[in-house]
């Protein structure tokens, strides 16, 4: 679990490090919130924002979904209990077009397995579909 003192230090991250942003402020604030859930490591923060057709969740190379939020915030549950975060950094972002409108983000996140101290350095993509706002499609943890 992480610790207030490392919660804080990763934030900052995520405010302090300049990234290439999408031109629409709300593509940025929603990004900001996932960063900072993937950072605590919240999974019902994380689902908040599913869309109505659900959240493909893609780790190791592993596919499933659609997945309903519920479902989501368990497999993501396990993933937070099965790496130890230290730090999540907020990188690029674009609005790609389309009716309705996609949209795409990534997050750096270094995590370690508890216990030990090698961290490992992975990239989360975010998609998302402008629906009622922006709207989480599918989420891909690659290395």
């Amino acid at each position: 679990m992480i610790t207030r003192a490392a919660a804080i230090a990763g934030l900052l991250l995520l405010v302090a490090v300049p990234a290439a942003r999408a031109q629409d402020a709300e593509l940025d604030k929603v990004l900001e919130r996932l960063g900072t859930a993937w950072l605590l490591g919240d999974a019902a923060a994380v689902v908040e924002f599913s869309s109505h057709r659900g959240i493909s969740i893609e780790l190791d190379g592993e596919k499933i979904g659609p997945l309903a939020p519920r479902q989501a915030a368990a497999v993501l549950r396990r993933l937070f209990e099965s790496r130890e975060t230290v730090s999540v950094r907020l990188g690029m972002a674009n609005v790609v077009g389309g009716s309705p409108q996609r949209a795409f983000g990534e997050v750096s996140w270094t995590a370690r397995a508890p216990g030990t101290t090698i961290p490992e350095r992975s990239t989360v993509f975010f998609a998302l579909l402008k629906e009622d706002g922006w709207k989480l499609t599918q989420i891909r943890v690659r290395p």
